[in-house]
């Protein structure tokens, strides 16, 4: 590590004499100075206990909002980024992340490659970004007077060129449909009287080795203004999403069944979640709280990083259905002096059509499955005339979320129990020299949710985990 943290202070210095490069690095070292887990799960038999460490260090990661070492170069014409990182996953591997060039061939228009994202409004409690997107790609960025605009071609996955871009997604019996796998555009007209903002996103069909995701459309307005010490915007934003055949279906599902295999050791050939023989069934169930129970680095490339990928809405016999969703989020900031108050909240229906079965019978309960969902993140900060600054943080995804127990007899939405999930957190920062410092009591609630369903027998929902996280970091 002391070899390779050399090579790039080498590296950097020899970028700073010959391109004047901007050169920045920091160094952020991070752990719990105590931490309890109410919902410990043994990964093989998805018992549930409780699990108390004192002094865990974490590894030396660096993801990519803090970067080990950023260099960058511009003129006003041109300019390029590259960012290092050493792996978020637990390792301390260095590798270069969210690298970047750009150039004007006109003072209002910038073209650019690499790693880019952006978005309509965004709230800085969380730095959720759920009206825009980022990945890998091309962009054509617009700004004259009052009027901006941005093209947004996405390859993802390193693929700065269009045949990287088929290579990742594409197949041998089925190639991707588009050498583009997502097209994202906004725009904003600031005025007096506020500025007001747009967003198209359309996502075409796409076969992948892992499995296949239905065409998906966004599209969705906003508004944003500042009154002296108050600033707030608001969004709306609909979503469309398209049918996968019946083949491309069973691709979605034998990807998840393999992630599983991978990560639990669990055969489940041939099993999938509403898979109706109890062999298999039980496997599935045996395997998903094995998952449940791994790190979030060993999770990194199982089910949740595939199912997160395809929007699949199925109907009572399993098919692939076209959908509709609604999406509206908030954001309120008020500063005076030393204190500093922020709100977000955010309203979404996932499916306006959403069905759930009964006895064979269709029935449409938009609030079932927690398909209606409300989020709310709130923070107080208030700065000390010694620097020190005192902060309390709010956090729940879904404040109506309900759940249902595994073995309920009626299995009906309306047996449900309210679920409280959230994150508390009441602690301070500060800075001493270059060394910046964070330590916070944090309070996890209803984290059986985010378990197996062995987890959530009796309505075990109510399990609390405690930590107290501290971070230090050194800039320069």
């Amino acid at each position: 590590m002391k070899k390779i943290v050399g090579i790039l202070a080498a590296a950097a210095l020899i970028a700073t004499s010959v391109f004047a490069a901007d050169v920045s690095a920091q160094v952020r070292i991070a752990g719990d100075i105590f931490a309890y887990d109410g919902a410990a799960i043994d990964a093989k038999e998805g018992k549930v206990g409780g699990s108390f460490s004192m002094l865990r260090a974490a590894t030396q990661s660096q993801p990519y909002w803090t970067p080990y070492i950023t260099l960058s170069t511009s003129t006003d014409e041109a300019g390029a980024e590259v960012k290092f990182i050493t792996g978020g996953d637990g390792t301390t591997d260095v590798s270069i992340d969210r690298s970047n060039v750009w150039f004007k061939p006109l003072d209002m228009l910038t073209i650019k490659a690499g790693f880019q994202g952006y978005n309509m409004h965004q709230e800085d409690i969380d730095w959720t970004n759920p009206t825009g997107a980022e990945d890998w790609g091309y962009a054509v960025s617009f700004a004259q007077d009052a009027i901006s605009a941005n093209v947004y071609l996405i390859t993802g996955n390193n693929g700065w060129f269009f045949q990287d871009a088929v290579g990742k997604y594409g197949t041998t019996d089925e190639p991707a449909t588009s050498y583009i796998k997502d097209l994202y555009i906004n725009g904003a007209y600031a005025a007096d009287f506020g500025t007001i903002t747009a967003m198209f996103e359309f996502k075409g069909k796409q076969m992948t080795a892992e499995g296949a995701n239905p065409n998906i459309i966004k599209f969705g307005a906003g508004y944003g203004n500042t009154f002296d010490n108050l600033s707030f915007w608001a969004d709306v934003v609909g979503t469309s999403y398209g049918t996968l055949s019946d083949k491309e279906l069973l691709s979605v599902q034998a990807a998840a069944n393999k992630a599983l295999m991978a990560a639990t050791g669990y055969d489940i050939t041939g099993a999938v979640a509403t898979d109706s023989n109890a062999d298999t069934q039980a496997a599935y169930t045996k395997a998903k709280g094995a998952f449940d129970a791994l790190s979030d680095a060993e999770k990194a490339d199982t089910i949740n990083g595939i199912v997160s990928k395809y929007a699949v809405i199925t109907d009572k016999d399993g098919k692939s259905r076209s959908a509709f969703g609604l999406f509206v989020d908030g954001y309120v900031k008020y500063e005076q002096d030393a204190l500093k108050v922020r709100g977000y909240a955010a309203v979404g229906i996932a499916d306006f059509g959403h069905e759930t079965t009964k006895d064979g019978e269709l029935k449409k309960d938009i609030m079932a499955d927690n398909n209606f969902s409300l989020g709310l993140k709130a923070r107080v900060d208030y700065k000390l005339d010694n620097g020190i600054n005192l902060f309390a943080y709010f956090g729940s995804d879904n404040l109506l979320r309900k759940e249902t127990t595994p073995d309920s007899d009626s299995g009906e939405w309306k047996d449900a129990k309210s679920v409280f999930v959230s994150t508390i957190k009441a602690g301070a920062d500060g800075s001493v020299g270059i060394c910046k410092w964070e330590t916070y009591l944090q309070f996890d609630t209803g984290v059986n949710v985010l378990k197996s369903s062995e987890a959530k027998e009796n309505n075990k929902f109510d399990k609390v985990s405690i930590k107290m996280p501290v971070t230090l970091t050194v800039a320069f």
